[in-house]
């Protein structure tokens, strides 16, 4: 018997291939301001983080002021296009319905605004597999900070030890919000994290591909 109750996955690089639409459209928001875009693979480095310390950390004279405005023309662009060139992670959807079927609660927590990950959890098809989508709604802290955990999860899951959550995500930002909270990870080494910089911080579990999980909930 699997002693996880709970399963909680990040979005981008864990359950859904997104780099692309995310790199697209920051270029975009860069090119829509007049200023040359970072390289793709420093933009893809930011992935995890939230828009605001994204676009401080790819363009670090923007003013405090002008963050606002360029993550709605970020977010306008990601609406239109975004999701046009998103698609799950081969054997994602399978792994949901054994992890369903088991018996398993399963959540997503993204510091992807809200709408889009409820909008591409839709599209995607999966939606229905959730038992607790949150994702930036401008109140909630996002992660690493933990405090989601014990101020929404705790409370919606009252009988679950901190031992029977399991988080999923790929990069550091997830690996630290599963440490900051007490529960165990497993890192998605296939998504967009760094190699050297998830291994340093030990996750419970790492897998090279969606469908390795399938035997941590039947077999942990």
């Amino acid at each position: 018997m699997t002693q996880y109750k709970l399963i909680i996955f990040d979005f981008d690089g864990t359950l859904a291939i997104t780099h692309k639409a995310i790199v697209s459209c920051i270029t975009k928001t860069f090119e829509n301001f007049n200023i040359t875009p970072p390289d793709a693979d420093i933009i893809q480095s930011t992935i995890g983080i939230n828009l605001p310390n994204t676009f401080k950390m790819l363009h670090p004279a923007i003013e405090e002021s002008a963050i606002p405005e360029w993550v709605e023309i970020y977010r306008c662009f990601y609406r239109t296009e975004g999701e046009k060139q998103l698609d799950l992670f081969p054997g994602t959807k399978q792994v949901l319905q054994l992890a369903s079927e088991s018996g398993l609660s399963l959540g997503v927590f993204s510091n992807k605004h809200v709408s889009f990950v409820n909008l591409f959890l839709e599209k995607l098809r999966v939606h229905s597999f959730f038992d607790l989508i949150l994702g930036d709604n401008g109140q909630i802290l996002q992660k690493p900070n933990p405090s989601v955990f014990y101020s929404i999860i705790k409370p919606l899951f009252p009988d679950l030890d901190n031992s029977q959550v399991l988080m999923v995500g790929d990069t550091a930002v997830d690996l630290l919000f599963a440490k900051n909270a007490g529960i165990d990870v497993c890192w998605a080494a296939y998504g967009y994290g760094d190699r050297a910089e998830c291994l340093a911080l030990a996750p419970t579990f790492a897998i090279e591909d969606i469908s390795e999980l399938a035997a941590i909930v039947q077999n942990s």
